[in-house]
């Protein structure tokens, strides 16, 4: 890390072409392209303490309040102020009052197969280390974000079509804050790195494993029976578990989560060993599919922390 101060770029033509991976936002998805942008102090500090690397940031001249942001900056990392906050809004094509913007590097997200074999030792690392279910491992490059694990031994949060980015987002916020051992995103879900769901995350995109499933049912299928991983549907009906009353869970527990708006499918149901509820008045259908998510890490976690205490 270096002085941010000595370091920056004033930019003073929006046509530059160091600004281009920031220009017009708002009608660019950046769904496969190799960045993501990342968008506010807090998600732009979670991005430099993350393990994505980070191409350059961009920020106004005026801008105040950064906190650490800026003198987290690796020292090879450019910097770009541009004027005015009018002329920031010009270039990337929405209202820039977050003060800062930072362009982050895609990395490949492992398959949750690939994910599993990393995390339980059926694969060696790069120096033919093995790894084991809740300790750190990330197989491959430093810094790529293959094959990376956390170190808390989690239930894994199972979402096969979150489609829409404020609802990602907010599971990764829950996720991140109760724990999660990784996040599974099945074939139809949207982009957890799009600016929306990486803001309404509050950075929890970042520090959250994620992995990406090619044929969910079919891993699932092979998640159960190479790794004993047990799946529960959570589902609003008459025959589900209440969740406040299990108080043992699997060694290694995976949630599986519909859309708010039709719910987990029958095939998603059929596919997992047991279905839980969250006890709900008769006249509420549903809650936001973060607010469960949070709600099941967080009973999910309790039960845990009761067992250990007991003995």
């Amino acid at each position: 890390m270096s002085d941010a101060t000595t370091r920056e770029i004033c930019v003073d033509n929006l046509d530059d072409p160091r600004l281009r991976p920031y220009r017009n936002l708002r009608e660019r998805t950046l769904r496969g392209e190799s960045i993501f942008v990342a968008e506010g102090a807090l998600v732009v500090e979670r991005l430099l303490r993350s393990r994505f690397g980070v191409e350059s940031i961009l920020t106004t001249r005026k801008e105040t309040g950064l906190g650490d942001c800026l003198s987290l900056v690796p020292a090879d990392v450019p910097i770009y102020r541009v004027d005015e906050r009018a002329a920031a809004n010009e270039l990337v094509g929405f209202e820039f009052h977050q003060g800062i913007l930072a362009v982050g590097k895609r990395a490949p997200i492992p398959t949750f197969l690939e994910g599993l074999d990393a995390a339980f030792g059926g694969e060696p690392g790069k120096n033919g280390e093995k790894t084991t279910f809740g300790e750190a491992a990330q197989v491959g490059e430093t810094g790529s974000g293959t094959r990376f694990l956390s170190r808390r031994g989690g239930a894994f949060v199972v979402l096969p079509d979150a489609t829409k980015p404020d609802n990602l987002g907010l599971a990764f916020r829950c996720a991140a804050a109760l724990g999660a051992e990784a996040v599974v995103l099945g074939e139809r879900c949207c982009d957890p790195f799009s600016r929306r769901a990486l803001r309404v995350s509050m950075g929890g995109v970042l520090q959250t494993p994620i992995f990406r499933a090619e044929n969910l049912l079919d891993e699932i299928a092979e998640a159960r029976r190479r790794r004993d991983v047990r799946f529960f549907a959570t589902v609003l009906n008459d025959e589900a578990a209440s969740l406040p009353e299990i108080d043992a869970w699997p060694e290694r527990t995976a949630f599986v989560f519909g859309n708010e708006y039709s719910g987990l499918s029958p095939e998603f149901v059929a596919a997992c060993d047991r279905s839980v509820m969250i006890p709900m008045r008769p006249d509420v259908d549903s809650l936001n599919l973060g607010v469960s998510v949070g709600v099941f890490l967080y009973e999910f976690n309790r039960a845990r922390s009761r067992r250990t205490a007991n003995g």
